[in-house]
């Protein structure tokens, strides 16, 4: 998740609401056109991941995993499906991963019989899925091969020696694949098509809120999702998931610079890549900036989202190229929870939002943009907005299981 959540975890960007009850029809496993599906995935512990492979057990698929983990937070996470641990990894380390899919082969060719019995390969991110296409090669597998894209790395934007060398595996990978799965359109729209040339399948898989990560629908809201009546004499500004936009810190910083007692920033969850102790410094200047450490999901959205009037959603960790493009997860577990969100202006987030009236997007100077709008806004005139948001729920930010299931339709329906 970049962007922004199955299980209680820490975490991560973007996938995730107390749990719920579904309602008894979802709640069955029905029979599907895909029986047995090999997942791919650099980092096991992942929220997203694990609600993409939750999701597809909840339709009746038998999953194996083949994963990867990454050295970040929630390392007792134990997975709930059946899975082949493939080794250690590290965010951005590219070259490093090279010696650990090769050590990963391995692994995987001892479970070669397990593989020859799937129906499906599905791989998340670039290196799992070029790991799973040299896996159908070598073992011939029948299979057919999904490669699920959750970020577009800056690096596959860069016209350098490594963003070519990667550009071009990846398009062998591309070539390869039956389908390609995006979780928003700007990947097909600003990198598939105008970077790579890539004009096959595509079928876009949302990280919408899962219908199970919420509290019954038929219940009233809980007192936890209301405690954002309790604070109107200043703004309540929420930034949840992996905080890793270190020119998001700074703005925020000087957000609350400028508004002082007007506005608070409240902060969960993991800063990756300034690490706690730097992080910690920028939050300890201000009395108006609150950081709580990680959360568990799906436990604790309720209770996060309720606190909040507005959700950041400006991300510019890769500015031109990913962060343009991604629908973060905090965008949808904010606004299931009415909070109106904050984008930016060139984002596919504004372009999602646009069309519905809802959220706010802001433009450089993002500072100025968003004082001013905290200045101009009325009490009244933010009720109106998050009764707006709150109205567009289901059919904007809420996943009932009905995209899993075309998914897996759409997979079964593709040519041998």
């Amino acid at each position: 998740m970049h962007g922004d959540e199955p299980g209680n975890i820490m975490i991560e960007d973007a996938t995730e609401a107390v749990a719920g009850e579904m309602h008894a029809e979802r709640t069955e496993p029905v029979s599907v056109p895909v029986g047995k599906l090999a997942y791919f995935a650099g980092d096991a512990t992942n929220p997203t991941v694990r609600l993409r492979i939750g999701s597809l057990m909840k339709r009746g698929v038998e999953v194996v995993g083949f994963t990867f983990r990454r050295d970040k937070f929630h390392q007792d996470f134990v997975p709930f499906w059946e899975n082949v641990a493939l080794g250690q990894t590290r965010d951005r380390f590219y070259t490093e991963r090279v010696g650990a899919m090769i050590l990963a082969l391995g692994k995987i060719w001892r479970h070669r019989e397990t593989l020859r019995e799937v129906e499906v390969l599905h791989a998340r991110l670039f290196d799992a899925a070029f790991l799973a296409m040299v896996t159908r090669w070598l073992l011939r597998l029948d299979a057919r091969l999904v490669y699920e894209i959750e970020d577009v790395q800056a690096v596959f934007f860069r016209d350098t020696l490594a963003g070519r060398i990667l550009r071009f595996l990846e398009r062998r990978v591309l070539n390869a694949a039956d389908l390609v799965v995006v979780p928003s359109p700007g990947f097909a729209e600003g990198y598939l098509a105008p970077r790579q040339g890539y004009d096959g399948p595509v079928f876009l898989l949302e990280n919408r809120i899962q219908l199970e990560e919420i509290p019954s629908r038929d219940m009233p809201p809980s007192p936890n999702a209301q405690r954002w009546r309790d604070t109107q004499d200043r703004w309540v500004i929420g930034w949840f998931g992996t905080l890793r936009c270190v020119k998001s810190m700074r703005l925020l910083a000087e957000i609350a610079e400028r508004m002082g007692d007007k506005v608070l920033i409240y902060t969960r969850g993991y800063p990756t890549e300034t690490g706690l102790d730097a992080y910690m410094e920028i939050v300890n200047r201000y009395p108006n900036w609150i950081y709580e450490g990680p959360y568990l999901m799906p436990d604790d959205l309720e209770d996060l989202y309720g606190r909040v009037h507005f959700v950041w959603c400006l991300d510019f960790l890769d500015e031109d190229g990913n962060s343009e493009l991604l629908l973060a997860c905090r965008m949808y577990h904010g606004g299931y929870f009415g909070v109106v969100p904050l984008v930016a202006q060139q984002s596919q987030m504004a372009r999602f939002l646009a069309p519905h009236g809802i959220g706010h997007a802001v433009s450089d100077p993002y500072v100025d943009d968003v004082c001013e709008l905290l200045s101009d806004m009325s009490w009244e005139q933010y009720v109106a907005e998050r009764e707006t948001v709150l109205s567009l729920r289901e059919e904007l930010f809420l996943e009932d299981g009905s995209q899993v299931a075309g998914f897996l339709e759409t997979v079964a329906e593709l040519p041998d």
